[in-house]
């Protein structure tokens, strides 16, 4: 279910009870490399050795995952392009997917306005126990899972760690959860590249305040 990938536990972190993005103004281009780090993991989209990497699809064949889907249709159409590129992509903008699968979950709800759309908190069960596994993840790190790594270090990266997580961490600074999460070891053949979209994920966001 979409509701249990990367991007879509990263969309509950990055929304707030009100339905509106939190903490960051690039929910939309995390949730893009969210999704591209969870489809390197797959082993649907490689990413190239250059300095700035391309990515291209290994396997076009779809996941029955709505978000991931829609990932590797639009990544499919942009195939060979960087991945600064692709993450700032219109098509790429994975929010409307995410919403839906967890308006249906019992998650959110919909509330379309004139030019935005929100989804506010209807039942927080979810993001309850994702946030106690992320604090897990940070205070006892052997029980961390891969997907644990990935979205503490998508935090960290957006530098928000600390500001989405104190509530949940009472008694560690900001300092010392990057330094945490910087710590965890995240071991799979994927991870190189996983690091490498957290990377340029970072280099769009300070492009776009720049």
């Amino acid at each position: 279910m979409s509701t249990h990938t990367i991007p879509g536990e990263l969309f509950l972190l990055l929304t707030n009870d009100a339905g509106r993005q939190d903490s960051t103004q690039f929910r939309r281009q995390a949730l893009a490399a969210a999704a591209v780090a969870e489809l390197a993991l797959r082993e649907k989209v490689a990413l190239s050795q250059e300095r700035a990497p391309r990515v291209s699809v290994t396997d076009p064949a779809p996941v029955e995952i709505p978000v991931l889907d829609q990932a590797l249709r639009a990544l499919t159409a942009l195939d060979g392009k960087r991945v600064t590129a692709v993450i700032s992509h219109r098509s790429m903008d994975l929010t409307e997917v995410v919403g839906e699968a967890f308006e249906a979950a019992g998650a959110v709800t919909r509330q379309d306005a004139w030019f935005v759309t929100t989804w506010p908190t209807h039942d927080d069960t979810l993001e309850t126990a994702l946030r106690a596994r992320l604090a897990d993840a940070v205070q006892a790190p052997a029980t961390a899972s891969l997907q644990d790594g990935i979205l503490l270090e998508i935090l960290r990266a957006l530098r928000i760690a600390h500001r989405i997580l104190k509530d949940d961490l009472p008694g560690i600074g900001r300092r010392d959860l990057d330094r945490r999460i910087a710590s965890l070891q995240i071991d799979h053949p994927a991870a190189k590249a996983v690091k490498r979209v957290v990377e340029d994920m970072t280099v769009v966001m300070m492009a776009a305040t720049s």
